[in-house]
């Protein structure tokens, strides 16, 4: 019994982890579902997904952790519309992916094929 309540606690708790949502960036058109530092490299993986009607050229992010700004990070190429991307990129010199499970990814910069490009309206704390 002691068995079956620790496994159905534990696909609870994975089940919760799942379903949160990273914060996401108002007005970028970027949906960000993953941003988090693996050991694995490129240690540094950002999942999103481009939910503007038009391709867009760049994105680039701002990588925060609870006290400070981390990286940031410009990933380019041809993104259509509805397209989801999965890139790893590095760290900084110094940095270890041990005790990142708290970082954000905001984005700051969306260049779209058309020429238009959105800044973000305010910086990141």
């Amino acid at each position: 019994m002691r068995y079956l309540l620790l496994a159905l606690l534990a696909v609870g708790a994975a089940t919760a982890f799942a379903s949160a949502d990273p914060d996401q960036t108002a007005g970028s058109n970027i949906t960000v579902t993953t941003c988090h530092a693996q050991l694995d490299p490129p240690p540094l993986r950002i999942v999103y997904k481009n939910t503007a009607p038009q391709t867009v050229t760049e994105v680039d992010f701002e990588v925060r952790t609870p006290v400070s700004l981390l990286t940031s990070v410009r990933d380019k190429g041809k993104i259509a519309s509805g397209a989801t991307i999965n890139h790893v990129f590095a760290l900084p010199d110094g940095s270890s992916p041990l005790g990142l499970s708290q970082i954000k990814c905001n984005v700051t910069l969306v260049k779209y094929a058309d020429g238009t490009v959105w800044p973000s309206p305010s910086p990141s704390p």
